[in-house]
């Protein structure tokens, strides 16, 4: 009889990670769910040292154990207890800024668990203080632009923010100045392509203006094949043809890119995932038991 296990391997440099010091750091503070039942997980850096996670998800707690193979270490066991969790309805005006992974509690279920809870694991796609992550709202500019500089840090260099600003609405004294200046130096944000100076950053996102800022980053590739019916009402169509060959955005079934649509903050996980896929920095493989 064959019994299959799905890993999840997470592949992250030593300039990122260091070594296993600072995954023993990051272990004291993080509490990490899984949607049910209990998973396999392998953490690994960029020589091969890994580490083993098993995640048992039940309705009164949730238990990690981290085991360091080949090793004497004594395998460290972690629980929550659910039951002890407050579940408030009023939103916060903001979200965690700490190191700590709440339990994203409103996502157990969604869609787009795993790409959530993986943006989590990486402090990519934080929190929020009543321990929800919020999958469903939209992200705005402001948003998208601090995840964008966050994963760009990731997969490479960054330049500092300029002093003056940029856009009329962005100023030095706002929490996404620092990346929205930085995305621009970078080039991934064009400040011609905003009318008269505004950057509106707590609006809602377009799918094209992300499209247009993650194509510098895309590698060349033909562009042949992708097609919209929509393409007419396309304002960035080389940018949004050569994110959608990519694999970065895709069409909707019924043969549109939406360009003017939305994005929510769980569709912005599941963007980022398959980035850092395309850069290699993280990637899936299926192992089999015999």
């Amino acid at each position: 009889m064959m019994k299959k296990k799905k890993w999840l391997a997470i592949v992250v440099a030593l300039s990122l990670v260091g070594s296993a010091h600072s995954f023993a750091s990051a272990e004291k503070k993080a509490t990490i769910s899984i949607p049910e039942g209990t998973s396999a997980y392998k953490i690994v850096d960029k020589e091969g040292n890994f580490v083993d996670l098993e995640f048992t998800y039940k309705e009164d707690q949730i238990t990690v154990v981290v085991t360091v193979p080949e090793t004497k270490i004594d395998p460290k066991i972690i629980t929550v207890p659910l039951n002890k969790r407050e579940k408030t309805d009023e939103d916060s005006t903001g979200e965690k800024d700490d190191s700590t992974f709440s339990v994203p509690m409103d996502s157990v279920n969604h869609w787009a668990r795993n790409d959530i809870l993986l943006m989590n694991q990486l402090g990519l796609l934080k929190g929020y203080p009543d321990g929800t992550i919020k999958p469903e709202r939209t992200i705005t500019r402001a948003e998208y632009a601090a995840l964008l500089e966050r994963v760009l840090k990731m997969t490479s260099s960054v330049p500092q923010p300029v002093d003056t600003a940029v856009f009329m609405d962005v100023k030095p004294s706002d929490w996404f100045f620092g990346p929205v200046s930085s995305l621009v130096v970078r080039k991934n944000i064009n400040p011609v392509i905003y009318s008269e100076g505004f950057f509106f950053p707590n609006e809602a996102i377009p799918r094209e203006e992300i499209a247009n800022w993650t194509a510098i980053d895309v590698p060349e590739t033909s562009l042949q094949q992708v097609m919209f019916k929509d393409e007419n009402a396309i304002k960035y169509p080389t940018d949004v043809k050569k994110v959608a060959a990519a694999g970065l955005l895709k069409g909707f079934p019924d043969g549109t890119f939406r360009p003017s649509g939305n994005t929510t903050r769980a569709e912005a996980a599941t963007i980022i995932v398959r980035f850092l896929k395309m850069k290699g920095i993280i990637y899936e493989q299926n192992e089999q038991e015999i």
